[in-house]
């Protein structure tokens, strides 16, 4: 008799943990009579699928072995794939899309805290993006105004100019101030740790290390937050004035002394020779940058995250780039992928002659201009 109720306990305990692992997603798909909507794991496998029907969709019960972060997808045929960050646990869910919005993060309501707040830091990165948009048309109306307008000679060609300028400018969303306003309004979310590392934080991590201390001890304890504070640790080495060792050396095997360069600010390059971006862009400095700024004691140093000397070497003589150049041929195993907090590939930095950070350059457009303001103050 024990033993049959002992059976009895553990099947009732299975019973019951197989009924709290259950989720279920429905919801409206407006806009969308026909499509699909689809779960993926952290490992990228499809966890669940069910079709749009009419604009509606109902995935059933499916036993979640686990809670936590998945991709959420959803397409029509008529629309590329959205995929969005959801956070699922035992429980149900309903997810309003609308075609019209296909950009902003569905509507989703849950009893989940973390999908909660999930939901509130993407409404407040929606909000930030119309309002871009808001002025990228004004720009845009200002730039097509009146028809009967008459430009002078070179008016229009300079009113062009300063609007192509500032609509790059106003693309661009400050994701690290909704950050910082979303934690503002939700001091206590445990969400933002993972929120956190998957934005470029490798850009800014001075800044992003500060705003991690401000995270709520839940938060830092998260796998999330854990792996998060150990890379904005390391990362935050990388603040201006810092010197941090370049592993490698020259193609001839000799170390690179920076000092006997004698130049007044440093383009530090990392690059690989199968990335398109990085050539590219070499054929920029030796065309654009060099000739305006290297007689003013602007200098490059290229570092290769290659793995192959042979193509190493092969695309230093194609790309003619007759600046120093370092390697330790270990790819992305290289010690110079986690000290300089590669993403990824090309990567940019402004050295000053001694060597020391100055500012990682986000994108290679603002090279030009960086170097330019750095100049004319030293």
């Amino acid at each position: 008799m024990k033993y049959i109720y002992l059976i009895f306990v553990a099947s009732l305990f299975a019973s019951c943990n197989r009924s709290q692992g259950d989720v279920e997603i429905s919801g409206t798909a407006k806009g969308i009579n026909f499509g699909h909507v689809m779960v993926r794991n952290p490992a990228n496998n499809t966890i669940i699928k069910t079709d749009i029907d009419g604009g509606k969709f109902n995935t059933g019960k499916y036993f979640l072995q686990y809670p936590g972060y998945f991709k959420l997808m959803y397409s029509s045929g008529s629309t590329a794939t959205r995929k969005i960050d959801i956070y699922l646990e035992p429980g149900s869910y309903t997810i309003a899309i609308d075609q019209q919005k296909i950009n902003d993060y569905p509507h989703v309501t849950s009893s989940s805290k973390i999908q909660n707040e999930l939901s509130a830091y993407n409404v407040m990165v929606d909000s930030a993006a119309n309002a871009v948009h808001q002025k990228v048309v004004a720009i845009n109306a200002q730039l097509n105004g009146p028809e009967n307008k008459v430009y002078m000679p070179g008016e229009y060609t300079a009113l062009a100019n300063k609007l192509l300028a500032d609509e790059q400018k106003a693309n661009r969303i400050d994701l690290l101030n909704v950050l910082t306003a979303y934690i503002n309004k939700y001091p206590e979310s445990v969400a933002v740790a993972h929120i956190m590392l998957q934005m470029d934080y490798q850009n800014n991590p001075v800044e992003y290390y500060k705003i991690y201390q401000k995270l709520s001890p839940d938060a830092k304890n998260s796998d999330d937050g854990k792996e998060l504070g150990a890379k904005l640790q390391e990362l935050a080495k990388l603040a201006p004035g810092a010197s941090v060792p370049i592993a490698g050396t020259t193609p001839d095997g000799k170390a690179l002394n920076i000092k006997a360069m004698n130049k007044k600010v440093i383009l530090l390059d990392l690059w690989r020779s199968s990335n398109g971006s990085s050539r590219d862009n070499h054929g920029q400095l030796i065309s654009a940058l060099l000739p305006k700024f290297g007689s003013k004691g602007f200098g490059v140093i290229s570092v290769s995250l290659d793995t192959e000397k042979d193509k190493w070497l092969a695309a230093i003589q194609s790309d003619k780039m007759d600046w120093p150049q370092l390697s330790d041929l270990k790819g992305d195993d290289s010690p110079n992928a986690a000290a300089w907090g590669i993403k990824s590939i090309p990567t940019y930095y402004l050295l000053d002659g001694e060597g020391r950070i100055i500012e990682r350059v986000t994108e290679f457009n603002d090279v030009a201009a960086a170097v330019n303001d750095y100049l004319k103050n030293h």
